[in-house]
């Protein structure tokens, strides 16, 4: 009838949206209209299922009842690939999946919401029952009208109940689909063991799907409606088998989600270790370039002194014309001093460094930073520290006009803090996993690892990292803050 094949135009067209949504989760759109291929998409699906539904109805009842539902099933799985081929650019392995995970959790829906049709019409027969007999005795309905409306009821009945059983079905499709395009890692490139891991689910739901279909209409000729009759617990099993199934498609992304979050983890911490790896060597080597400089220093001093005094004593004449190169000489050996006195080489050094970067970016740089008293604390550790966290502000404040950076630690008690506090543009996004801030650069797999080691050398002394944002004198400021626990005063 009209209503029917209303509500399954509607269907398909809800369908074949959410189709469209799911497969722009995960490919690449190759139009360069979204409206136009959303457009195409429907028109496509909506009138190619359509046709496969009359179609199927030619066919004698027997097929139409075992395999008519098998053929819908995988013409409008052909339909799909083939749409999504045309709108839609991605890996292969990526496109199988799409198809398989959609058709998979639409065929078991089903099987979850025909027992709710069957549910409902049993509670509306004693229902319009008994309004039938009330409005009878009291007079508000007649014999003659019922018998004449009667089939209106029944066509407005069946309508109502399917049209609320495909809500049901389509709002859990949704939901279906949502879950795993939110925890589908999108920038992945899957491989062979991993598209098998994600397709076998699917495969499994589609052929226990098929399978089910099969048993429904063999037993007697019957359909489910009698199924249910004769074993009422199915009722409640195949829904439940349905929901579990579909839990199983789920559950299989959201467990891949973990492993390639865990394969992204052991990556960053290889590159962690390589890095403090490097870190550690590079201390070795100025630690020895300090101690050349200052050696060197000393001796240059030293024989400038001693010139200096052979000039003034022995060249009387030529003093006037020695004594400007001896100065620069003087001049030159002193520029090998450091503007910082941190209390130890190492730390001299890196804060040099930064003062360098900063003056060549045109950025304006105060450090008050000194070396943590005792020997509770690596060198190795303090160093990745404020080498870190002066890289990043270094390159956060290059992008901002007149940018300040400010550095500086202090001791309260037993805690030592070091502090490092620059401009910044932009928005501050935070990763879920470790609440750091994320890196803005593409290649985040290999960038964005410097608050990481910073957060691993603190955790060493049982310390913490406080990362926050401020607005000071109209600039948008970044604060990290290191506190690190001393154990003895």
């Amino acid at each position: 009838m009209f209503e029917e094949r209303l509500l399954e135009l509607l269907v398909y067209l809800a369908g074949g949206w959410l189709g469209f949504c799911y497969g722009e989760s995960f490919l690449s759109l190759k139009w360069d209209s979204r409206a136009r291929a959303a457009s195409v998409w429907l028109l496509a699906y909506g009138a190619g299922q359509m046709g496969v539904s009359l179609l199927l109805e030619q066919l004698p009842w027997m097929l139409q009842s075992i395999y008519g539902s098998m053929a819908s099933l995988l013409a409008g799985a052909l339909l799909m690939g083939a749409l999504q081929r045309l709108c839609f650019a991605g890996e292969l392995s990526r496109q199988v999946f799409v198809l398989l995970s959609f058709w998979a959790g639409w065929g078991i829906l089903r099987f979850a919401v025909s027992p709710l049709a069957h549910v409902l019409f049993d509670w509306w027969n004693p229902l319009w029952q008994y309004l039938a007999e009330e409005g009878l005795a009291r007079g508000l309905l007649s014999a003659d009208w019922l018998l004449a409306n009667m089939q209106e009821i029944s066509r407005l009945t069946l309508f109502t109940v399917l049209l609320v059983c495909r809500l049901v079905q389509l709002g859990l499709f949704a939901l279906y689909l949502r879950l795993i395009a939110e925890s589908f890692p999108k920038p992945y490139m899957l491989n062979g063991q991993e598209s098998l891991f994600l397709l076998t689910p699917c495969l499994a739901v589609l052929a226990i799907d098929l399978t089910l279909r099969v048993m429904a209409y063999s037993v007697d000729n019957s359909a489910l409606m009698l199924i249910y009759d004769r074993a009422p617990e199915s009722l409640l099993l195949l829904p439940m088998v349905s929901l579990l199934l579909l839990g199983l498609v789920v559950s299989a992304v959201f467990l891949f989600r973990g492993l390639v979050q865990f394969k992204e983890e052991e990556q960053k911490r290889l590159l962690l270790e390589k890095s403090v790896a490097d870190v550690h060597r590079q201390v070795r080597e100025l630690e020895d370039i300090y101690g050349e400089i200052r050696g060197l220093r000393h001796d240059l001093r030293g024989h400038i002194g001693n010139l200096t005094a052979y000039v003034k004593q022995h060249l009387p004449q030529e003093r006037e014309e020695l004594e400007p190169y001896l100065a620069g000489m003087e001049r030159t050996v002193a520029g090998l001093d450091f503007a910082d006195k941190t209390g130890h080489p190492i730390t001299d050094i890196i804060l040099h460094q930064a003062r360098q970067q900063a003056k060549k970016r045109g950025l304006h740089f105060r450090a008050d930073f000194h070396y943590p008293p005792g020997k509770d604390f690596d060198v190795y550790d303090i160093s990745v520290m404020l080498n870190n966290a002066l890289e990043n502000a270094t390159e956060a404040c290059g992008q901002v006009p007149r940018g300040e950076i400010e550095v500086r630690s202090y001791m309260r008690g037993n805690l030592y803090f070091l502090e490092v506090v620059n401009d910044f543009a932009g928005e501050l996004k935070r990763r879920e996993a470790t609440d750091l801030p994320a890196t803005t650069k593409e290649d985040g797999r290999h960038h964005g690892l410097g608050l990481a080691n910073i957060a691993r050398c603190a955790e060493k002394y049982r310390g913490t990292v406080d990362i926050g944002t401020e607005t000071k004198e109209g600039r948008q400021k970044f604060r990290l803050t290191v506190m690190l626990y001393q154990r003895s005063s």
